[in-house]
Order: structure tokens, then sequence, then C-alpha cells
């Protein structure tokens, strides 16, 4: 996960990011500014400083999900240029949340994601931590994915 700050993360993709953890994925939070990360930490997060994890990023597993603020992608040129890069290789499932982004238009499909009851649960409580109203926890939160993966959501292998 790639966001301006951790209440983005927790706002628009807080409940996906819970399933993903519970279904056995080592989730990351990449945010570019600080703010309280505990609350990422109640979805099963481990958050990391964006800038450093671009400035360090060498040869090694590549993440199989990256979700991205697209106010980021449009705003910051390091992220918009090793995005289209990862599109374009297919080599993982590259979904946006925010508002549409023109550029993309032709390379992502909207698809939502039904968050689990649990995932609702913990997202209520991370809403809180994070001082974010209940009326951010709907029951599904919408992607746009890149076409190249067009799959709804990642099942763990094994």
């Amino acid at each position: 996960m790639i966001a301006s700050d951790p209440l983005e993360a927790i706002e628009y993709t807080g409940g996906w990011l819970f399933d993903q953890s519970l279904a056995g994925w080592d989730v990351t939070v990449h945010v570019l500014e600080g703010g309280n990360t505990r609350p990422l930490g109640i979805l099963g997060a481990t958050v990391f400083d964006l800038g450093c994890s671009l400035e360090n990023r060498k040869d090694g597993p590549w993440p199989q999900a990256l979700a991205i603020s697209t106010s980021l992608f449009t705003g910051d040129e390091r992220v918009h240029k090793r995005t289209l890069a990862a599109i374009d290789s297919g080599r993982a499932d590259i979904r946006f949340w925010g508002p549409e982004v023109t550029e993309l238009d032709t390379r992502y499909a909207t698809v939502p994601h039904r968050l689990s009851a649990a995932a609702q649960a913990f997202k209520r409580r991370a809403c809180a931590a994070a001082h974010l109203g209940d009326d951010r926890v709907t029951p599904v939160e919408s992607f746009r994915i890149a076409s190249t993966a067009r799959c709804e959501s990642l099942v763990p292998a094994g």
C-alpha cells in the first residue's frame, strides 16, 4: 500500500488491508507523511516511510499486490514512474483509490471489495483510534484495478 498518510489508508482501504492480513498476507503501508500509525497496526499492517522505501528499494521480492492513492500517483513523480512500470510489467495486482486519473482511464476497471464482518469491525476500531467517524466504515470499498491483473481479490498460495 502506498498512501499520502495513515488516515487516507485507513479511510479508503482499511477493510481491504485487514482482509488481506487475515488471509495471511504480509501487509505493509508506505506513507509519505507521518502521523498516528497505531490504527494501521489494528488492521494488521506494518508502516514504513515512503521516502525511505523508494530510496532503499533494491532488487528483491516484488509485492504481489499494490494499492496506490491516485493523489499520490499524480503528485509524486517517483510513484508515478514506478507504478506505470509495474502496470506494464504485469507483475502485480495494482489497484487505485481516490479521484479518477484520465491518464489511466483505459488501463483499469472498477471493482468492489466486499469487507468481511471482521474487517468492518476492525476498521471501525481503527477509525475510532484515528478519530475518524463511523461513517467511514461501509460494507464495500471500491478500487480501480489495472487491466493487466483484473482480479477482484487475491488468494494466498498454499
